[in-house]
Formats: C-alpha cells, sequence, structure tokens
C-alpha cells in the first residue's frame, strides 16, 4: 500500500496545533540561521528516517531511542544546519542530553 505526499499550503505549522521558530545560534560561518524548533500538539505522531552507516552522531542515536521509547509520540524537535555533530564521542552524547533536557525545561514537558 502505498500513500502519497499532499503538500498542506502554510508550511510546517500548518497542521493545527504545531508551531515552530528558528534562531541564528552562531554554527553556520554564514550567519544565517542554523536552529530550528517544531513544537508539536499532544500525541502527536513522529517517525524517523535514520542514517544506517555505522559513523553516527550521538544526537542521531539519542533521537532513534527516545523515538523508540515513545512509541512514535513526540512533542518537540530541535534541529540545526551547519553542524554534522559525528565523531564527538561522549561530549555529542552529554551535548544532545544537555541541549533537549533545556528545551523540555523551557517548555514545561
Amino acid at each position: 500500500m502505498t500513500h502519497p505526499w499532499l503538500p498542506i499550503a502554510g508550511g510546517i505549522t500548518a497542521p493545527q496545533g504545531f508551531q515552530a521558530a528558528g534562531i541564528t545560534a552562531g554554527l553556520k560561518a554564514s550567519g544565517r540561521a542554523d536552529l530550528a524548533l517544531l513544537l508539536a500538539p499532544l500525541d502527536a505522531v513522529c517517525g524517523g528516517s535514520f542514517t544506517t552507516n555505522r559513523v553516527r552522531a550521538a544526537c542521531v542515536d539519542l533521537c532513534a531511542q527516545r523515538l523508540q521509547e515513545s512509541g512514535g509520540k513526540a512533542r518537540a524537535v530541535l534541529t540545526n544546519s551547519g553542524q554534522a555533530n559525528a565523531c564527538t564521542g561522549d561530549r555529542g552524547l552529554i551535548d544532545s542530553l544537555r541541549a533537549t533536557k533545556a528545551v523540555a525545561d523551557q517548555l514545561g514537558l
């Protein structure tokens, strides 16, 4: 069974209850926006497509783990552009945990 992709006018926040924000956090040398936050309503279904490469960033592994633990539900997605965050070892996991905790704390999740 296939499900066609249907465009929705209005962008990423077109579905009722979704909110988004983007900022320039200084990750890109160009000075362009590089950090985005998507907030979903309660019980929003979420899916992920993850690399099968053996060299994966800690944030990718953390995202896959949390998505599995939640049964495919998500309230917030924090994403960056301009930084691969790969090959960072334990520091990468610590940074990912700190970032997700900060988002959860600020949003009261």
